[in-house]
């Protein structure tokens, strides 16, 4: 069974700070989504995906959840916030919606305490500029 993202977030806090994992029970999640349709074809468009979450993970290679003939679902834990520090899950799906277009589903969650970071926001808002191939941002 793959691991929820509470879990996978529990656990990266915990190799950060002792404390981190038990306390992550009580901190709640911040979370960004989107939608973005490509004007590529399917597997072009899985590769571009994969090649956007290499990037976003320092070269780690994306986690599959879900592959069928229409539909890709990668996930990769990433940094986000102040020195990237804070851990942010990000789940990209993509599917097939015609010849030549695919729809790309992102969605980044990460744990906020009692300073704001929006770390998940501004993962999402970082994943955008790759989609639309605005090169690496830090």
């Amino acid at each position: 069974m793959r691991q929820s993202e509470d879990e996978l977030l529990a656990e990266a806090l915990g190799r950060i700070n002792k404390g981190g994992k038990f306390a992550s029970r009580f901190l709640k999640n911040d979370v960004a989504e989107f939608d973005r349709e490509l004007p590529l074809a399917f597997d072009p468009a899985v590769e571009h995906v994969r090649t956007v979450l290499v990037q976003l993970a320092d070269g780690a290679a994306p986690e599959p959840l879900e592959a069928g003939a229409d539909r890709v679902t990668f996930r990769v834990l990433t940094g986000g916030g102040y020195l990237s520090m804070n851990p942010v899950v990000v789940t990209m799906d993509a599917t097939r919606k015609g010849e030549w277009t695919t729809t790309v589903h992102v969605r980044a969650v990460a744990k906020e305490g009692l300073v704001k970071q929006r770390a998940a926001q501004k993962t999402a808002e970082r994943v955008a500029a790759l989609l639309d191939g605005a090169g690496s941002s830090p």
